[in-house]
């Protein structure tokens, strides 16, 4: 059952597509954040457009955010979600694995494939277990791939820039690295809960592009009208990934700081847990035809 549904992801293009768009979203951002430090120290050597007094209040602080020595900037280049330093949005890798996972569970509905699924394999929990698997599979293995780029990106940071040297601790990389494919696998089956409680293909991948842009407008608006202080908004899935993925600090997406990177791990991990039991349990309950 996992081998036909992993071959089923294997021979769709739309597999390809959305690990192509995660890795060329990750090179994007990975050039952006290195080439950040040049455009600051363009800003503060008089041949940029800004009055000298504009850039000599600027500069000094954009250049501490773009040390691309400084721990911080080197955990941004380590995340798999490729958000970038001080990120608002949500990054490209997210919508590919929540797309991803939202197409794992939608297509055979729309093709009608559920049915002889079904027919040969009776236990709906054991069809959409498969599922999972391999969705996670995919997950892991565009994961992969962004290990090796991020890995790239915070070589070059540290040899272009003079003076730099590696601020995180091996341990530390690899448990960014660790939480950034568990989040990934956990975003692809919040896409496959919300598909499966949906149905719909066109509506699934409308919802789960509602929750992307709409996640960080809330965020922004409920922040701005209590002061920047804790709020319920902080509790939500995008939030709590970025927080698992890089900890706190990661951006202004991220969950409670006070929370923990672990803390948005196992956070995250609740509402795929309530979302999949009541997807399971819709997918028991209907009709397949």
């Amino acid at each position: 059952m996992y081998r036909s549904e992993l071959l089923k992801l294997r021979t769709t293009r739309a597999a390809w597509i959305i690990a192509a768009v995660a890795w060329i979203g990750m090179i994007g951002v990975q050039g952006l954040t290195l080439a950040l430090p040049r455009l600051v120290t363009s800003l503060g050597s008089g041949t940029s457009d800004l009055p000298p007094e504009v850039a000599a209040e600027l500069v000094p602080d954009l250049a501490t955010l773009t040390d691309l020595g400084s721990p911080a900037l080197q955990r941004s280049l380590l995340d798999l979600l490729a958000l970038g330093p001080g990120s608002s949005s949500v990054g490209l890798t997210v919508m590919a694995v929540l797309v991803l996972g939202a197409l794992v569970a939608t297509t055979d509905l729309r093709t009608g494939g559920i049915v002889p699924t079904a027919l040969i394999t009776p236990s709906r929990p054991r069809i959409l277990a498969a599922k999972a698997a391999a969705g996670a599979t995919v997950a892991g293995i565009v994961g992969v791939g962004l290990v090796v780029l991020t890995a790239l990106g915070l070589f070059l940071a540290v040899t272009i820039t003079p003076g730099a040297e590696l601020a995180l601790s091996p341990g530390e990389v690899l448990g960014i690295w660790g939480r950034g494919l568990a989040v990934l696998v956990l975003f692809t089956w919040l896409g496959q809960a919300i598909g499966t409680l949906i149905r719909g293909q066109v509506a699934t991948l409308i919802t789960v592009g509602a929750l992307i842009v709409a996640e960080p407008i809330l965020r922004g608006i409920v922040s701005f009208i209590g002061g920047g202080g804790p709020a319920v908004t902080d509790w939500l899935p995008l939030g709590l990934g970025s927080l698992a993925s890089v900890g706190p600090g990661a951006g202004m997406l991220a969950g409670p700081a006070g929370l923990g990177a672990l803390g948005g791990l196992v956070a995250l991990g609740a509402w795929v847990l309530v979302l999949g039991f009541g997807a399971l349990e819709t997918f028991r309950r209907r009709d397949l035809a």
